[in-house]
């Protein structure tokens, strides 16, 4: 189970100036905020999908927020409770969220750990039961991490790829593209043929943003 404790402020990855660039307005044209902060969120929320954030659910604290929480790579506080079965304990736990800034607790049933206690591959998102020198086997039962995951602060490059799912987005908002069309062409953007489920409501994110995620690390590595 993961909950977020925490949510991010402002699921925007590019400032109001950066989404007026990406759409080829001047950084001082205000007049199409509205529908940029909409294309934008769409923007950071495909992208969240494409690099597998995981999804979550709201704390009960949070209300009137409560369901599913929105899927970011902004940074939040979450509490994962993981369930190790018997005959099924292994020396790894994999963190749902990626990539983790801070470990703020982890307790096994109802006994809190030092820092000493576990190791955190930071790039790996994942949590080693310690001894000295020695990895252990987690206990069976319930261990619950309260953890931050996210980017306090978006890389340039990852800005990048937001800024051109948002130029997509945009032209084709005010190019008024059919969304059953399957054949889209922006002239210096992008050209794209795609399967379309009438009942589906994803956006697109390119093979090329995709590739580029994955080569810079955004995607988190498959764990054997």
């Amino acid at each position: 189970m993961l909950i977020v404790t925490e949510p991010a402020e402002d699921l925007q990855l590019l400032s109001e100036e950066e989404l007026r660039v990406a759409a080829g307005l001047d950084p001082e044209d205000d007049s199409q905020d509205e529908a940029l902060a909409v294309q934008g969120l769409r923007a950071a929320a495909a992208l969240a999908g494409a690099c597998g954030v995981a999804m979550a659910g709201y704390d009960a604290s949070l209300l009137p927020l409560r369901g599913a929480a929105p899927r970011t790579l902004k940074a939040e506080t979450l509490v994962e409770t993981i369930r190790v079965r018997p005959g099924y304990q292994y020396g790894t736990l994999v963190l749902a969220r990626w990539p983790v800034l801070e470990i703020i607790s982890v307790t096994t049933g109802t006994t809190g750990l030092t820092a000493a206690d576990y190791y955190l591959d930071i790039p790996m998102g994942t949590l080693d039961r310690i001894s000295g020198n020695e990895t252990l086997f987690w206990p069976c039962g319930w261990v619950t991490v309260e953890y931050v995951a996210g980017y306090d602060e978006i890389p340039e490059d990852l800005k990048g790829y937001c800024g051109q799912l948002m130029s997509i987005f945009h032209q084709t908002a005010t190019s008024a593209v059919d969304p059953s069309t399957k054949h889209i062409e922006i002239p210096g953007v992008i050209t794209l043929d795609r399967w379309v489920d009438q009942t589906a409501t994803d956006s697109i994110v390119p093979d090329d943003i995709k590739t580029g995620l994955v080569r810079d690390g955004y995607r988190r590595p498959v764990l054997a």
